[in-house]
């Protein structure tokens, strides 16, 4: 009886520890580091957060943070370098200096599309940040 119990307690923690590796925010495409994030206490001050060069934030247009945005990050020469669905409200990025451009696009209550873009100049001293507003989203 001991044996299946303490299988089960053996069985559980490894099923916990694997879940918590799959649960680990930071992601990798192409070379490029990022983590989709919220913006409670705990999200804001996460430590990691720290060693991204490049954040996004995902607002309504009342200012309202917004989640499940698709984000398509272009280099200077036109590249896609980054393409993340289901985001927000922050998109943290570590991307090489440079000049990038960001498309985005979420759903309102009604679930239509709306569309938005914005620049991001990755470079310099701290981190660079970059607000894409959907103003007819009204959050």
């Amino acid at each position: 009886m001991h044996r299946s119990i303490a299988a089960a307690l053996l069985s559980a923690l490894v099923a916990g520890a694997a879940l918590a590796q799959t649960a680990d925010p930071i992601r990798t495409q192409a070379g490029i580091r990022y983590a989709c994030t919220g913006v409670d206490a705990d999200s804001r001050e996460d430590p990691r957060w720290k060693q991204f060069a490049a954040r996004l934030v995902f607002a309504a247009g009342n200012g309202d943070y917004l989640s499940q945005v698709t984000v398509r990050v272009v280099d200077a020469g036109g590249k896609t370098v980054v393409e993340v669905t289901d985001c927000g409200p922050w998109l943290l990025l570590d991307l090489p200096q440079g000049r990038y451009q960001v498309f985005a696009s979420a759903r309102d209550g009604q679930a239509r599309q709306h569309d938005g873009s914005g620049a991001l100049n990755v470079g310099g001293s701290g981190r660079s940040e970059a607000i894409i507003r959907f103003p007819d989203i009204s959050g």
